[in-house]
């Protein structure tokens, strides 16, 4: 019964980084096909989003992908690729945090608002946690 448990909780951090993928995924769709084409966006926004598909779907999608991949496998690479997917998770949540905070973005819709605090702490949250369960779990040689 404990080995069950303990791979269980083997699969939790691998599955979140899955989930945590696919999201990044289906929110580039979402933006290019509504928040791209909506007329009231600024620019300043617009520019700013623009200039994060590349890291996202170049370099952290495939981060958390191969880390998630690693980790199931029990292999050396997954917790390299997560180390990098969760410092890359927790970068790009501060610069979009500072963005958001310094261009009232929270604060122009409820709705808005509330989808980019969500993103943004997931971000915050899921990439110091992915930093400190594999520094503690980990034995990268």
């Amino acid at each position: 019964m404990p080995a069950k448990n303990k791979t269980s909780k083997n699969i939790i951090i691998p599955t979140l980084e899955l989930i945590t993928a696919l999201g990044i995924i289906l929110f580039w769709i979402y933006f290019f096909m509504v928040e791209n084409c909506d007329p009231s966006n600024s620019g300043i926004y617009l520019a700013f989003e623009r200039a994060f598909p590349l890291a996202d779907i170049g370099w952290l999608v495939p981060a958390l992908t191969i880390g998630a991949i690693g980790l199931i496998k029990k292999q050396w690479f997954g917790a390299v690729f997560s180390l990098v997917g969760g410092g890359t998770l927790i970068f790009l949540a501060l610069l979009d945090i500072s963005f958001n905070v310094f261009y009232g973005i929270y604060t122009q819709s409820i709705t808005g608002g509330i989808m980019n605090g969500l993103i943004n702490l997931w971000s915050l949250f899921f990439g110091i946690s992915l930093v400190v369960y594999i520094s503690r779990n980990s034995k990268i040689s």
